[in-house]
């Protein structure tokens, strides 16, 4: 009966000894970074913003350095389009200079270009009569 008993008990340290060490070998150590694993970010380009969703903070430049807060300060304000991006790190702007580059804020659109853009397409498609067959108009 005894030796039953340590069979047993042997089998369940082994079970729970292999059961840790499996996960031990999937995740790196807590004193040591994850190499190759990328996070996800959200940049605002309008307001030169980085927001890391998963601990929910933003990061903006201020005074000559990066800031990252919980909230906003209220003079900035994130409107227009955001940019999701993968970043390995926890600094993503460290490229910042190139986060401008390649997500330029779309400049605004004068609308006063655009009825005059729409005046020109209108005068070619009518031959400038109005009707759009080529033919004038007869009163």
């Amino acid at each position: 009966m005894k030796k039953i008993i340590k069979t047993i008990i042997l089998f369940f340290v082994f079970f729970i000894g292999a059961g840790t060490y499996a996960v031990n070998a999937q995740n790196p150590p807590a004193h040591a970074k994850a190499h190759g694993v990328k996070k996800k970010y959200r940049y605002y380009p309008e307001a030169n913003v980085y927001f890391d969703p998963v601990v929910k903070r933003y990061t903006y430049f201020s005074g000559g350095k990066w800031t990252t807060t919980i909230n906003l300060p209220t003079s900035i304000r994130l409107v227009g389009s955001y940019n999701d991006f993968d970043f390995e790190g926890d600094n993503p702007w460290k490229d910042n200079s190139m986060h401008k580059e390649k997500y330029k804020v779309a400049k605004p659109v004068n609308h006063g270009d655009v009825k005059h853009v729409e005046k020109a397409l209108d005068i070619k498609s009518n031959n400038g009569n109005g009707n759009g067959n080529g033919k004038k108009n007869k009163k």
